[in-house]
């Protein structure tokens, strides 16, 4: 507001010079002859004076706007993560809650089931749907944990970390093992180790190859290694059932199940463990599949944790 009074100073003086001087009697004049061209670029000049003026105004005025908005926009942001991280908060209390609640019940049936069906079907079936929800309850547990444990970094060697998988996996199911195939890229170099987690790490490799086995009874299973552009990279690949093209954008949800995968045991929490490991560690998660055909599972970890 006061740099607009300053602007009228010179005006309001002369008024009052001028005001004074007529009070006085003054009647003198002045005459000033001023050539055309000169007139005209005078009032040129002085035309462009007053536009610049206005448009300098003008962006002064949208960049206060823009300051403004740009305000509003962050203190939505933040208020927008706040309401996301009480939303996570709220989501792990109540798991921790589910889990508390369930485990004493479902000890008690799978007790009871092992103590009255010795040889009863019905009672071996009661037993098995038991321990598959307490293995739910678990895995939801295990998944809400994820976001808020430590991650206790080392060097992770990947192409040790995927033989250790392989031979799991092989322990596990060795028909399953028998197809797997590695392929490491060691040339021009081998691929760096990793600041990684190693537990969690191979919690999501194992749900990877766990589900390549799982989904595809016959074929090779392949697991490359290789290093692009400062991230490593683990691919898992099968020539098993695939998943339904309308599935896809929901693989990585909580409990999903794709439509031609409700014949196999699962949780529909594998993807959505992996992704939260290697979320945890800097890297994304891709996965192409066609039903029918096969999928590839890909793993993209920095070779270098954030903070270094």
């Amino acid at each position: 507001m006061r740099r607009w009074w300053l602007a009228a100073a010179p005006f309001a003086l002369g008024a009052v010079l001028g005001g004074v001087l007529a009070l006085l009697g003054e009647r003198r004049m002045i005459e000033v002859a001023v050539a055309i061209p000169l007139a005209f670029l005078v009032a040129g000049a002085l035309a462009s004076v007053a536009i610049l003026a206005a448009l300098l105004a003008r962006r002064s005025r949208e960049a206060r706007i823009r300051e403004r908005e740009n305000a509003r926009a962050s203190g939505s942001a933040e208020a927008t993560a706040e309401t996301l991280s009480a939303e996570r908060q709220r989501h792990r209390r109540f798991l921790a809650r589910l889990d508390h609640e369930l485990k004493n019940p479902l000890t008690a049936i799978r007790a009871t089931a092992a103590a009255a069906g010795t040889g009863d079907p019905h009672w071996s079936l009661v037993d098995s749907q038991a321990r598959r929800l307490s293995e739910l309850v678990r895995d939801l547990r295990k998944l809400a944990e994820l976001e808020t444990r430590p991650l206790e970094r080392e060097r992770v060697d990947l192409e040790e970390l995927l033989v250790d998988a392989s031979s799991a996996l092989a322990d596990r199911d060795p028909a399953a093992g028998g197809r797997i195939r590695r392929e490491i890229s060691r040339v021009p170099w081998p691929v760096p180790a990793v600041s990684a987690d190693p537990d969690l790490l191979s919690l999501a490799v194992d749900n990877v190859l766990g589900n390549a086995a799982k989904y595809s009874s016959t074929g090779p299973i392949e697991v490359r290694l290789r290093e692009e552009s400062g991230v490593a990279v683990i691919e898992v690949a099968d020539s098993g059932r695939g998943i339904p093209e309308a599935d896809l954008p929901h693989v990585f949800d909580e409990l999903a199940r794709a439509g031609n995968a409700r014949d196999v045991a699962g949780s529909g929490l594998g993807l959505t463990l992996v992704q939260a490991v290697i979320a945890r560690h800097g890297g994304t998660v891709s996965l192409r599949s066609v039903e029918g055909a096969g999928t590839v599972v890909g793993l993209r970890i920095p070779l270098r944790a954030p903070s270094e």
